[in-house]
C-alpha cells in the first residue's frame, strides 16, 4: 500500500479490503459450469483507506469485464464516514473518505452493490453506539 514497513506479506487492513472487495464482486460472477476457469484480480492500491477498498471493487468490476468474464452486472461502491461530538450531539457524515477520516473518524461505513442492490457492506463503530 505504499506505506512505509518491514517488507512483509499483507497486513489485517489490506486482508480486510481485499476480502470485502472479493464479497463485492463474488455476487456478480456466473456459475461455475458457465466460467470453469480460475478468476484472479490483482489491485495495486498507494494506500490502505476506504476509499482504496472501493477503488479495488470499481477496477475489479471493469477488469472483468475488460477480460470478457459475463458478469451479471457493474459492482461500484462508496465509503461514507462519521464525525461525532458526544457532548453537543452534532455529527457530520463524510462521503467518499481519505485516511484520516477512516482512522480517526466516530464510524466508517463502506457499502458496494450494482443498480439491483447492495452485494457487500461492512461498518466499523468506533463509538459505543448511534442514537437513532
Amino acid at each position: 500500500t505504499g506505506e512505509v514497513k518491514p517488507n512483509r506479506g499483507p497486513g489485517r487492513r489490506e486482508v480486510g479490503h481485499g476480502n470485502l472487495a472479493m464479497r463485492a464482486l463474488k455476487k456478480v460472477l456466473p456459475p461455475e459450469n458457465e466460467n470453469p476457469y480460475t478468476i484472479r484480480i490483482v489491485s495495486d492500491i498507494l494506500e490502505s483507506n476506504g476509499s482504496s477498498s472501493m477503488a479495488t471493487v470499481c477496477a475489479g468490476s471493469l477488469a472483468l469485464m475488460d477480460a470478457g468474464v459475463q458478469i451479471t452486472a457493474p459492482v461500484t461502491g462508496i465509503a461514507m464516514g462519521m464525525i461525532s461530538d458526544a457532548k453537543t450531539g452534532k455529527y457530520a457524515i463524510l462521503s467518499d473518505i481519505l485516511g484520516d477520516e477512516d482512522h480517526l473518524g466516530d464510524m466508517d461505513f463502506k457499502v458496494t452493490g450494482t443498480e439491483k442492490g447492495i452485494t457487500a457492506c461492512q461498518m466499523d463503530l468506533k463509538v459505543e453506539g448511534l442514537d437513532y
